[in-house]
């Protein structure tokens, strides 16, 4: 009978790979990698608990990191409100905003910054103190100037969507007493302004400096109001008429992003479910002034604007998929002949459009965006210079895309990784990790990793620290290594860790093998306390369980646990042998596990050592 002892070494391990059977899978790869990640020599360890920092109850829509004037700000919208958190303070700053997920951003005017909330109903400002509403200061536009008393003059600036008021200039007469605005049927006269001789103005009195008719949209003065002798407007009039439907246009937008000519001063604003293929641009470095003629139609109506991605020179405009009309739009600044600015739209790409709103990240250089496809980005062809979408997710799409109630999806960019969240389940993608497209593949990918247990329905970073938030109230940290063995574990429960090999029949399916009891063994990275359960699947059988060992690094500068003292203090990795033998098998599957609170765990390399024995045969 023909025998011979052969070894297999598991080296460069990886993460997971869904995309094929657990016979196929590479060496490197795992076929159920549960709750690992690579650390910084790439090796599969176990990821980082969490712990509750707050408990808001409601469900948190979103969580944002600011800066204002030097100082740091956790911000949370979580059901009617919006709290500040700080340490372990909680303040409310605002009562009675709309639930849902919105979207928040930094943005200066001419003389201060703020952060800007749209809640999906509401356009708020947080200015390092309090929350106001935006329309309550928002630029009142000078709409006409050079006006005579019946009317004419010049077109100045846009309506603003988020207010009712205008201002209009006109050039006062020694003779006439009613002025005509451009609109009748207003709402309001806010104020009336007369300039001195000397330059300086004064605020008029209503009905004793002068009255208004509403209906007209006049104002007739006591006394006239003569211009100076430059000729220049002096008389200001401000008056307020309400357009319905012009304030929600702004305040239910849930897109937002930062671009303009000669640098990131416009606000960009999408997502209002009412025009879901409109976007809506401010003035520039005015964010509280939306001009009414400011918006763009993105494509087909069919279709709506999910999110925006920085491209270059261009804003990538990412919307819907539908298989027919274009999902990638690239606009584009470019200054006109009197020095403003032009944006220019052009098609991009059909097919591949977003999911989810709330799935936009830059990892690295590269752009990332959730489809019901998988994760894809927007890459340079390499042939051409022209944008093209790839898919970068290959390795989880098999298990990603089955996943119910994708457009819920949350993800951002925390270190290294592009983190995706839904269903509890999280997907990572490593940006260190680049797999080149093989042959008969498209697009190369990055190394993927899969937890479980992460229930966000919204992330935030701040600095190497990940947050997120839950559906039942919860804000929530992950720990950082530098707590030792606390770090591993959520809220005080186990994380189960997981790594099993590929369903190997070692390219002899047609004979049986035996694993030795010498020579199979695991390299683990050292912990301060960490343990290993090894078990064995033989043809598609249950779990076998193997041996359990605690592999604790023991530091006479630390707390001892003297039942699992372990004498054992070199900080290299630490081998674990399996010493058991399995006879006859055709296929073998080898599982690492470590299911224990307060445990690291971490592999490096697997070494299999087996004999070949005599042809298989079908069991019965």
């Amino acid at each position: 009978m023909y025998r011979d002892t052969k070894t297999v070494h598991y080296n460069k391990l990886k993460g997971v790979d869904f995309s094929c059977s657990a016979s196929l899978v590479d060496r490197s790869h795992s076929p159920y990698c549960l709750n690992m990640m690579p650390d910084s020599s790439i090796n599969p360890v176990k990821r980082p608990g969490w712990q509750t920092v707050f408990n808001l109850g409601g469900v948190v829509h979103n969580i944002w990191l600011c800066t204002l004037n030097g100082h740091r700000y956790m911000l949370c919208h979580c059901g009617s409100r919006i709290y500040l958190l700080q340490d372990d303070a909680i303040s409310i700053l605002r009562e009675n905003v709309a639930g849902g997920k919105g979207c928040g951003f930094y943005a200066t005017d001419s003389e201060k910054g703020y952060f800007y909330i749209l809640t999906t109903r509401e356009f708020l400002r947080f200015d390092g103190s309090r929350i106001e509403a935006v329309a309550d200061s928002a630029y009142v536009p000078l709409v006409a100037i050079a006006k005579g008393p019946k009317g004419g003059g010049e077109s100045y600036e846009d309506i603003n969507l988020l207010t009712p008021q205008r201002r209009e200039g006109f050039t006062g007469t020694e003779s006439d007493l009613i002025y005509q605005l451009s609109s009748d049927g207003i709402d309001s006269v806010d104020k009336v302004e007369v300039m001195a001789q000397d330059g300086t103005y004064s605020t008029l009195v209503p009905q004793t400096d002068y009255t208004f008719d509403l209906t007209v949209g006049s104002i007739t003065f006591v006394s006239a109001h003569p211009a100076p002798i430059n000729g220049q407007d002096n008389i200001i009039v401000t008056y307020s008429k309400n357009v319905e439907g012009y304030r929600e246009k702004i305040e239910n937008c849930t897109v937002s992003t930062m671009f303009g000519l000669g640098g990131e001063n416009r606000v960009f604003l999408s997502g209002n479910p009412a025009y879901p293929e409109r976007d809506f641009w401010s003035d520039v470095y005015r964010p509280e002034y939306f001009p009414d003629l400011n918006y763009a139609i993105v494509g087909s109506g069919q279709t709506a604007v999910m999110g925006y991605l920085k491209l270059g020179e261009y804003l990538g405009i990412v919307k819907e998929g539908n298989g027919q009309d274009a999902s990638l739009f690239l606009r584009k600044a470019e200054k006109k002949e009197d020095g403003s600015a032009l944006f220019t739209i052009k098609s991009g790409i059909s097919g591949v459009g977003a999911i989810s709103k709330n799935c936009f990240a830059l990892l690295g250089d590269e752009p990332l965006f959730l489809s019901n496809r998988g994760i894809f980005a927007v890459a340079n062809s390499l042939v051409t210079s022209e944008k093209v979408i790839a898919n970068r997710s290959y390795q989880v799409d098999a298990k990603l895309v089955k996943e119910a109630n994708l457009e819920n999806a949350v993800a951002c960019v925390w270190k290294d990784f592009y983190i995706l969240s839904v269903n509890g389940n999280c997907y990572l993608l490593d940006s260190r990790q680049v797999v080149a497209a093989k042959d008969g593949e498209k697009n190369s990918r990055y190394e993927a990793y899969f937890w479980n247990n992460v229930d966000a329905n919204c992330f935030a970073v701040d600095g190497n620290v990940l947050w997120f938030g839950t559906a039942d109230g919860y804000v929530r940290r992950f720990k950082s290594e530098d707590m030792g063995k606390e770090c591993y574990s959520d809220d005080g429960r186990a994380i189960r860790a997981v790594w099993k090999t590929a369903i190997e029949d070692e390219g002899a399916v047609e004979r049986f093998k035996t694993l030795m009891r010498k020579g199979c063994l695991v390299s683990l990275k050292p912990f301060e306390a960490s343990s290993c359960n090894v078990y064995y699947s033989v043809d598609g059988g249950k779990e076998e369980f193997v041996r359990t060992v605690m592999l604790d690094i023991t530091d006479a500068f630390r707390k001892v646990d003297f039942s699992r003292f372990s004498f054992y203090t070199n900080t290299n990795p630490q081998e674990l042998y399996f010493l058991k033998r399995q006879k006859r098998y055709k296929r073998i599957q080898l599982i690492f596990e470590n299911n224990c609170a307060d445990e690291g765990f971490g592999l490096q390399e697997i070494v299999k050592t087996y004999k070949i024995l005599g042809y298989s045969k079908n069991r019965r």
